[in-house]
């Protein structure tokens, strides 16, 4: 696009121009023209800088909005991220938008993360099952990260074989509703890269169904009981699941059959990544 480009006649032209946004513009334009926007989501300016620092930034049709006296509709925090990320960004500017026009902004039905990757079609079938799955496979003992969509991809492509396995093997049905979860299923999918896949497959067949074929593997019924009697949804909670399905699983793997289940606070299943930093 050569120069802006003028799509009426009005008074007030409204014109939209390609360009390349630098941190000196970026801080021009929030310092003098941002004077009555939203309040700033410091973890939204951090995902959207974080993918333009790792060149993941895709030029789109939203872009930056300023009104016919200067002032910023909208765009913000992809500003804020420029400042933050140190890299110039390209994007589509828009002068003399009708401020009447905010009214319609963002109001639509927002696409969730597997909405984008599914328009995308570069990871497949992507449901809220998988990206459960793979953000508490990520989070281990730790918060469940908020991904972008373009990190959420990456991850996705990285443990697809593991994280299907573990959705395949730890079905939705209703008889294990609270026992196949994102937690159990995040486990399951740690464990794929280092525990024997025939021994694993078995562990969740017999936590599924909870038909054991000796009294030598009681320790699956017991984590089977624990996982059904545990409903609540604290942090706290849901890291006692976690290190539970841990410690039965380690414990099934070696022969172990303990009589009560306490959980492990250490990961013991690490994925490749963590061993190789």
């Amino acid at each position: 696009m050569n120069g802006p480009l003028t799509l009426n006649s009005t008074s007030s032209e409204l014109t939209v121009e390609r360009m390349v946004v630098d941190t000196d513009r970026a801080l021009k334009w929030l310092e003098t023209a941002n004077t009555n926007n939203r309040r700033v989501s410091e973890k939204h300016v951090q995902r959207l800088a974080r993918d333009m620092r790792e060149g993941k930034w895709r030029l789109t049709h939203n872009g930056i909005a300023f009104g016919p006296d200067g002032t910023l509709l909208d765009g913000q925090h992809r500003l804020w991220a420029i400042t933050m990320a140190g890299v110039p960004i390209e994007m589509i500017v828009w002068r003399n938008v009708d401020p009447d026009s905010m009214m319609a902004i963002d109001c639509g039905k927002l696409r969730s993360t597997a909405d984008i990757l599914n328009i995308a079609g570069t990871n497949g079938d992507v449901t809220n099952h998988r990206l459960a799955t793979l953000r508490a496979m990520l989070a281990g003992f730790g918060e469940p990260p908020i991904l972008s969509p373009s990190r959420a991809s990456q991850a996705l492509r990285r443990h697809e074989e593991a994280i299907e396995f573990a959705i395949s093997n730890l079905p939705l049905v209703s008889a294990a509703r609270r026992v196949n979860t994102a937690i159990t299923r995040a486990v399951i999918a740690r464990a794929y890269y280092t525990v024997n896949l025939k021994m694993l497959k078995d562990f969740c067949r017999k936590l599924t169904t909870g038909i054991v074929t000796s009294d030598d593997e009681g320790v699956i019924v017991l984590l089977r009981h624990q996982l059904h009697s545990q409903r609540g949804s604290s942090f706290s909670e849901r890291i006692q699941r976690y290190g539970k399905v841990q410690r039965a699983l380690t414990a099934w793997v070696k022969g172990e059959n303990p009589s009560r289940l306490y959980p492990t606070s250490r990961e013991l299943f690490p994925l490749p990544e963590e061993v190789e930093a």
